[in-house]
């Protein structure tokens, strides 16, 4: 007994030297920290749950938790570049927004760095970028060092000012901070290769761009969107000096348009606003959303932007979308979803399927497109409000076609929010988000606070299930194939094929139009279906030999084909 007394006394003072080094190793990595007790005060709360961090072990990837946060609300409209991985500084970077209190009074922006040479994560928890009070920026990294730029609004003297930090290394976490000019908001950031800090930020309901060139400089405010402007975003080429800014016009009555400005400069010179084209919906009225616009530049340097739109005035049907003016066909369809049913919301500021973001592999030029889409399903039911889960998709060609689409999260009780794609390293994808242990936003009174983790998920490029996986030639089109025998005397077969979940209608009708029978009426999943006709009406009985049609009517298209039964 007493081997046994010693042996647990041992172990217990191992883990206790462990656990005190990790929290000296977390508190000595905020040097710009005022109060650095928000880094393990309430950490065993009652009020705050943890949820399972791997959701389905059955799957092919590896997620990694990096930090937490009760601040659920990450961004109003689309998400901001958050995630990046540098080939300079030879890892990956993840901003979020933190709290550990309810309400967040501790609100501020959190990093983390994953070194690929030591393969570990620098912090365990990830650390406070800012001073004060601080929210909804994004970050970008300098093409040239590899260091981390961030950003953030504060208040400053009674009015929101933008401030910027910039790591003093790759990774360090040691950073250095530039107040902009008062008055504006919600900045979003972007570098391009001369190391300019672009800025889009708004104020009122109009957007503003500033730079900084050199450090400290702020350039004065140039006007690029008047009033109604929202849902607003920047990228820059990491290989010239190219900026694009792209915002919604939320002013409109009815269907919302999307514009974008361009500079070939670096900020110096802008082009004309010119408006996105709505992409070629069929079933819909597209309206761009105020959570839909992401862009970037790719390895040719011509710029790419996903999107999502909706039904007008409607939160579905709701659509991914890829647009390239350069492409013969500029628009790319990668994703429609229609919801099952109405009895769960998606709460404020979304639409069923949106925030998509997008990067190119620069070994095989192919694109990867992550998004967040409700499923009306699987609904929370404290707040009755959907859950969310994650997409991937490839695109090939220049983002021509879709050559394979998945669901990489698990339906369960978490919500799946805010992804953004942060580039390949290899053959690894990797992808930030956040898991909502309760679907809705806290400060919006939609449900309690929690602690809720943000995950870099990882996933070999060539890892897709079978099951949602596209053929190449099914890359954006609903296919009804020849129905097979045709002629037929006792059976005949049917297939057709969905690359998006829809409501689906298959029916029998006579040369006169009359309908015969339905073989299928509701939703589907994406996928490959086959259907027999006995030659029989709903009531069973044999029908007289002629010439018949099958039509197929989804969300989208109608098909119709002839068959013809002889006896």
């Amino acid at each position: 007994m007493r081997k046994y007394l010693l042996l647990i006394l041992c172990l217990s003072a191992i883990s206790c030297a462990i656990v005190s080094k990790d929290l000296t190793r977390i508190q000595l990595a905020i040097p710009n920290d005022k109060d650095n007790r928000t880094q393990t005060i309430n950490r065993s709360s009652t009020t705050l749950t943890t949820p399972t961090s791997n959701e389905d072990s059955r799957m092919p990837w590896r997620q990694e938790v990096i930090g937490y946060t009760t601040y659920d609300w990450q961004y109003n409209g689309p998400v901001y570049s958050h995630c990046r991985v540098d080939p300079v500084g030879n890892g990956v970077h993840c901003y979020w927004m933190y709290s550990n209190f309810n309400p967040a009074t501790d609100r501020n922006q959190r990093y983390n760095f994953y070194d690929f040479v030591t393969r570990t994560w620098n912090w365990s928890d990830g650390i406070i970028v800012f001073y004060g009070r601080s929210g909804f920026g994004g970050m970008d990294y300098d093409p040239i060092t590899g260091c981390a730029i961030a950003s953030t609004h504060q208040t400053i003297g009674g009015v929101l000012t933008p401030v910027v930090a910039r790591d003093q290394a790759p990774g360090a976490g040691l950073f250095e901070y530039c107040s902009g000019p008062s008055g504006y908001q919600g900045p979003a950031i972007a570098v391009t290769n001369n190391q300019a800090i672009h800025i889009v930020a708004m104020t009122g309901d109009s957007l503003l761009y500033l730079r900084i060139q050199p450090w400290y400089n702020w350039t004065p405010p140039v006007g690029i969107a008047g009033p109604g402007s929202a849902g607003y975003n920047i990228a820059a080429s990491k290989t010239t000096n190219k900026v694009i800014i792209v915002w919604q016009a939320s002013n409109d009555i009815g269907q919302k348009r999307a514009f974008y400005r361009l500079s070939t400069d670096g900020g110096v010179a802008w082009g004309p606003q010119t408006q996105i084209p709505f992409p070629p919906s069929q079933g819909l009225v597209p309206s761009f959303h105020t959570s839909s616009l992401f862009a970037m530049f790719d390895n040719q340097d011509n710029f790419h932007i996903v999107t999502s739109v909706s039904d007008t005035g409607h939160t579905i049907p709701a659509e991914i979308w890829h647009y390239c003016p350069i492409n013969p066909q500029p628009w790319t369809l990668i994703h429609h979803y229609d919801a099952e049913t109405l009895n769960a919301g998606v709460g404020y500021n979304a639409i069923f399927a949106t925030r998509p973001s997008i990067v190119q592999d620069p070994t095989t030029s192919r694109f990867y497109v992550a998004w967040e889409v409700f499923d009306s399903l699987n609904y929370e039911p404290t707040t009755f409000l959907a859950r969310a889960d994650i997409w991937l998709a490839e695109l090939i060609n220049n983002g021509q076609f879709v050559s394979r689409r998945q669901r990489i999260t698990n339906p369960n009780t978490t919500s799946k929010r805010f992804p953004c794609i942060g580039g390949i390293q290899g053959d690894t994808i990797f992808i930030q988000y956040m898991i909502d242990s309760i679907a809705g936003f806290e400060n919006m009174t939609q449900g309690r606070a929690t602690r809720n983790p943000i995950v870099v998920y990882r996933r070999h490029r060539n890892e897709y299930s079978i099951e949602e996986e596209l053929a190449p030639e099914k890359f954006n089109s609903f296919i009804l194939s020849p129905a097979s025998p045709n002629p037929f005397t006792s059976h005949t077969t049917i297939h057709y094929s969905l690359p998006a979940k829809s409501r689906v209608s298959l029916s029998i009708y006579d040369i006169s139009g009359k309908l015969i029978k339905t073989l299928v009426n509701g939703y589907k999943r994406i996928g490959d279906y086959t259907v027999f006709w006995d030659g029989k009406d709903e009531h069973k009985r044999p029908v007289a030999e002629g010439v018949y049609f099958y039509t197929l009517v989804t969300s989208i298209q109608t098909f119709t084909k002839k068959i013809v039964l002889m006896k």
